[in-house]
C-alpha cells in the first residue's frame, strides 16, 4: 500500500471518529508522514502542518538536501503557489523552499514555506505576513484530500 492510499485511509476514518485537531501519523516501509490536522470533511483537510520523515536516511550532507530540494520544487507544480529553493544552511543543514510569488489578500502575504533537515525530515506549512504591523504568523495549509496525497507522494518520491 502506498502512503497515499494509507493517509487516504487514515483520513477516511477520521472523518467518521475523530474531531479535530489532532496529529495522526502513517508509515509505508521506510517513510513516515505525520498530519498535524486542524479541521477534516469529505472534501478537504486543513493542516498546520504536514511532516514527512525518511527514516533510512538520517544524515543528509548538503548537496543531498539542495538536490532534494530542486527535485521537490520541480514536482510540486499544483501548488496554490509554485516554490522554490529561498536559501540552504550547509552549517546547520537545513534547506528552506519558499513560494516565489506569495498570495496577496489586502496588505497581507501567504505563502509555503517548506524545511528540509539534515535529519531527513520535511515539513510543510503555510505563513502569513501583514505588512502594515509587520506581523509574521502560522496559517493553515487548505488542501483537497487528494492534494494531501500527491503532497505525501511527491515528497517520498523527491527524498530517493
Amino acid at each position: 500500500m502506498t502512503l497515499s492510499r494509507k493517509i487516504a485511509d487514515a483520513l477516511d476514518e477520521s472523518t467518521r471518529v475523530i474531531a479535530p485537531p489532532y496529529t495522526t501519523e502513517v508509515h509505508d516501509g521506510p517513510d513516515r508522514v505525520r498530519l498535524e490536522i486542524a479541521a477534516l470533511d469529505s472534501v478537504g483537510v486543513a493542516l498546520d502542518a504536514l511532516e514527512y520523515a525518511a527514516l533510512d536516511r538520517r544524515d543528509w550532507t548538503p548537496q543531498a538536501l539542495n538536490a532534494w530540494g530542486e527535485r521537490l520544487s520541480a514536482r510540486l507544480t499544483y501548488l496554490l503557489e509554485p516554490v522554490g529553493i529561498l536559501e540552504s544552511d550547509a552549517g546547520a543543514g537545513l534547506v528552506l523552499l519558499r513560494s516565489r510569488e506569495p498570495s496577496r489578500r489586502g496588505d497581507v502575504r501567504g505563502y509555503y514555506e517548506i524545511w528540509l533537515g539534515r535529519d531527513g525530515v520535511c515539513r510543510v506549512e503555510r505563513v502569513t505576513f501583514d505588512e502594515v504591523k509587520r506581523l509574521r504568523s502560522p496559517a493553515r495549509c487548505h488542501f483537497t484530500r487528494e492534494v494531501v496525497e500527491r503532497l505525501a507522494d511527491d515528497i517520498a518520491a523527491s527524498s530517493r
